[in-house]
């Protein structure tokens, strides 16, 4: 599991964040994989998945790129499509990969299929390296 424990408030992947969406990521290869089914809060148009929580997902899953090459960063711009509307009942497989890394930050492009493997939204964007958010057992070995 990639989530570090030093962010249990984080909105999409702590634990402890009671509103949160509860994201659990682990790695897979060299790529970041994690699944997700909407909860009825997380309603836009009726029936299906806010495209807004969609976006969330994929900046997220851009973090966890690079996590799953050792690499800790935030967001600096991030771009995604809706490729299907999503039904609210919707199982979604999540998947993120690094595209190109250097000393300040890295690249990244996310997918979210269904179960069947349909592509229902994809991204794309950059995070900047933080030292200070790697998490502590890496820390201590960097």
């Amino acid at each position: 599991m990639l989530n570090p424990e030093q962010f249990p408030h984080c909105f999409v992947c702590g634990p402890n964040n009671p509103d949160g969406l509860h994201l659990v990521v682990y790695r897979e290869g060299d790529e970041a994989v994690a699944s997700y089914t909407p909860r009825p809060t997380h309603e836009g148009y009726p029936e299906r998945f806010h495209g807004g929580l969609v976006g969330l997902l994929v900046d997220e899953m851009l973090v966890y790129a690079g996590a799953a090459q050792d690499l800790w960063g935030m967001t600096a711009k991030v771009s995604y499509s809706l490729r299907a509307h999503i039904p609210m009942d919707a199982e979604l497989s999540l998947r993120s990969r690094l595209t190109r890394a250097g000393s300040r930050g890295y690249r990244a492009t996310v997918e979210i299929r269904f179960a069947d493997g349909t592509l229902a939204a994809e991204g794309e964007g950059m995070c900047v390296i933080s030292q200070d958010l790697a998490p502590a057992e890496q820390e201590a070995t960097a």
